[in-house]
């Protein structure tokens, strides 16, 4: 199997990432059924026996569910989050505790973490889950050329601290949540569309756009070449419109960078690496 990124799902009804080399198999989240996942794994010519761990970006359902704590604690499959995360799962989610109680739910707080061939470094993003919302940079393989992949999936602004953790990241995978027009007409409550538009809640295409700006700038010439846009409102976007808030990026740098868009309900895309 060769070095890639896949989502198998991205969306407010559930979000997983596979991140594969030759010889290690992780997923970012797993807010999805086993049989999606399955299927997805199946797709992209992978199989569950080959998961070597799950790290859990924060603790809302859409990124962790009780059949995922199920699925885990059935293949014993680790899975890393802050100790307050996991913590709180462990309060909050059906069978989180037995993952606890079996030594599979491991705390990552800052500390670097290896897993395979993959090196993990994780860093903290602005979200208002309980505990604390995670990004994660993770360095693939074990000889150069080394892969980078930052992924963050959640947050409602890219803080000037957060920045380091892209640069330089081959492939990015980063949140460009909402319309912020297409918000505003939703028909959602006020107090959730200010939520949703808050510094705590998602980004909108144009914050994306903004922060992959200087992400592609501060790195080196051509290091950035593939960026997945992420956790796509069903009522409040479209790939489309995600897309086109980064043309004058794709359309303006020297070196030609690939986006695409992740979908809730289909797998893909696959970005070799």
């Amino acid at each position: 199997m060769s070095t890639f990124i896949c989502s198998l799902a991205s969306g407010s009804l559930g979000n997983a990432l596979l991140v594969a080399t030759d010889r290690t198999q992780i997923l970012v989240d797993l807010g999805i059924s086993r049989r999606r996942l399955k299927a997805g794994l199946a797709a992209v010519g992978a199989a569950p026996e080959g998961i070597r761990a799950v790290l859990l970006t924060h603790t809302h359902h859409d990124h962790i569910s009780a059949s995922a704590a199920a699925w885990c604690l059935g293949r014993r499959v680790p899975v890393y989050s802050t100790g307050d995360n996991l913590a709180h799962l462990a309060y909050d989610l059906d069978g989180f505790a037995e993952l606890v109680a079996a030594g599979l739910a491991q705390p990552i707080d800052g500390q670097t973490l290896r897993i395979g061939d993959v090196t993990v470094d994780s860093f903290p993003v602005p979200h208002d889950s309980a505990g604390q919302c995670l990004g994660f940079r993770l360095t693939l393989g074990r000889s150069r050329p080394r892969r980078a992949v930052a992924v963050a999936t959640d947050l409602g602004h890219v803080p000037e601290g957060c920045l380091p953790a892209f640069l330089d990241a081959d492939a990015v995978v980063l949140e460009s949540n909402h319309d912020p027009r297409m918000l505003r007409a939703s028909g959602r409550p006020p107090d959730l569309i200010e939520r949703i538009a808050g510094p705590r809640g998602h980004l909108s295409n144009g914050d994306c756009a903004e922060a992959l700006a200087q992400i592609v700038a501060r790195s080196h010439p051509g290091r950035v070449s593939s960026v997945v846009l992420a956790h796509l409102s069903r009522d409040c976007n479209r790939p489309r419109l995600a897309l086109a808030a980064q043309a004058h990026l794709a359309r303006s740098h020297s070196h030609p960078i690939r986006f695409t868009a992740a979908s809730q309900d289909e797998v893909g895309p696959v970005i070799a690496l």
